[in-house]
């Protein structure tokens, strides 16, 4: 049963959500927005699909579709079942998306508060200020529940019928299995989800730390090895249900996978890849797509596991910051699934060292990226240069977020086990360094 508050929250989510969908101007605005919808999650190309699909065409033969086969089947019997009113489905997978990381919010802060009690007798007196509270721990799962309820990007991707709403459950789904250590369910909506947008199959390496933990070193390697034979199982199981639901062809390779990696339309969005791939000559893109994609999928995963590995809830965090910031088409609703986590470390903010730079730059480009693009696209008074800055604003920002995250995260640990008394050596204050 909910709770008063609990109740309350939801009942406002639902009337904010309703209330816009009924304005029509509000509701086209928004499914037009090169913020909230893109060429993967747009609702219309996925109505396209569908038709497609009833008239025994292939989807994937023009460049409009780019769900996969399985995603298509899946919405076109949404579609059916709702005689293509979706908009009450979109509405209840919002809320129930928003209600399960209530969920992840809450098991995340038990765990860390039941962690903070065994490691209690390794913490330094003084530090006593940054221990975590039951109090503040039921404060901040509210405060996750409200975020998911009221946060603008969050409604307007659903109000836009962004498919994100669809692909974020996902994702939330399997941060809940992650949390409550269930592999199997965990394995298969991890290769969902990575089967949809490709970037969440860096999840498996805090995976490996997660399903691996509390093990004897041999115990521990074996888990690995089971965990990654049961990744690519399922992963290769989820290929060829699309090959076969795709009438046997696997077409839909080009325009899935190969849409995202190689990143052929220049759509603009809130990301970089689509301006950088404009300006760029033509024998410079390979290298450049190599780069950008290896940026997102290899350069962080290593060094941020090893230096994580024993704090894999936080890397899991991370890791889903990173890709939804830096993958190829982002949008809006990217960044509300882990914008709606920033609660949880609440108790982080006070090492945050750029906090009103942040949300200054996130409030700016919130609302000059639709009043630049007025200007460039219907007033012709601007140009690209003017929208790509605000796209910038936005990603400087949230790299601005993790960064200073991961180094409050670092430090409270440092601090906790070491005191918040800093040594002098000579007599000038000592410089900590965190490896």
């Amino acid at each position: 049963m909910l709770d008063r508050i609990e109740s309350t929250y939801i009942g406002i989510g639902l009337v904010l959500r309703i209330f816009l969908f009924f304005q029509t101007r509000i509701r086209n605005y928004f499914e037009d927005s090169g913020e909230f919808v893109t060429p993967l999650n747009s609702w219309k190309r996925v109505i396209e699909g569908i038709y497609l699909r009833k008239l025994n065409l292939s989807p994937f033969v023009g460049s409009i579709v780019h769900e996969t086969p399985l995603s298509l089947f899946f919405y076109s019997k949404i579609y059916a079942i709702t005689n293509g009113h979706v908009e009450c489905i979109f509405i209840a997978i919002d809320l129930l998306n928003a209600f399960l990381t209530y969920k992840v919010a809450r098991r995340i802060l038990t765990q860390l508060f039941n962690e903070q009690t065994k490691e209690k007798s390794t913490y330094k007196d003084d530090s006593q200020l940054l221990w975590l509270t039951k109090e503040n721990l039921r404060k901040s799962a509210y405060a996750v529940l409200l975020c998911a309820m009221i946060n603008p990007l969050s409604i307007g991707t659903c109000v836009a019928k962004s498919s994100l709403v669809f692909h974020n459950l996902l994702l939330t789904m399997t941060f809940y299995f992650f949390m409550t250590y269930q592999l199997l369910p965990f394995i298969i909506t991890l290769c969902l989800a990575s089967s949809v947008s490709l970037y969440p199959i860096v999840l498996i390496a805090p995976a490996l730390l997660q399903f691996s933990k509390n093990n004897s070193n041999q115990r521990s390697i074996i888990r690995i090895f089971f965990v990654l034979i049961l990744f690519i199982s399922v992963t290769i199981g989820i290929l060829f249900l699309n090959f076969f639901l795709n009438h046997q062809s696997w077409s839909f390779l080009e325009s899935t996978y190969s849409f995202i990696f190689h990143v052929p339309d220049y759509t603009p969005n809130i990301g970089i890849f689509w301006y950088f791939f404009t300006e760029m000559f033509d024998h410079f893109r390979s290298l450049f797509v190599w780069t950008f994609q290896m940026h997102v999928l290899l350069l962080y995963i290593f060094p941020f596991t090893i230096r994580l590995r024993n704090d894999p809830i936080f890397l899991f965090w991370l890791l889903c910051a990173i890709f939804c910031t830096f993958k190829s088409y982002p949008a809006y609703g990217d960044a509300t699934f882990y914008f709606n986590y920033l609660p949880i470390w609440s108790f982080l903010f006070r090492y945050v060292r750029h906090s009103l730079v942040i949300i200054c730059m996130i409030l700016v480009a919130f609302l000059m990226a639709p009043i630049t693009w007025y200007l460039w696209i219907y007033a012709g008074s601007a140009n690209a240069n003017f929208y790509f800055a605000m796209t910038m604003v936005f990603n400087v920002a949230q790299t601005f977020l993790i960064s200073d995250l991961l180094y409050a995260y670092i430090k409270r640990k440092f601090l906790l086990k070491n005191g918040l008394t800093v040594p002098e050596f000579n007599g000038v204050d000592g410089q900590l360094e965190f490896r």
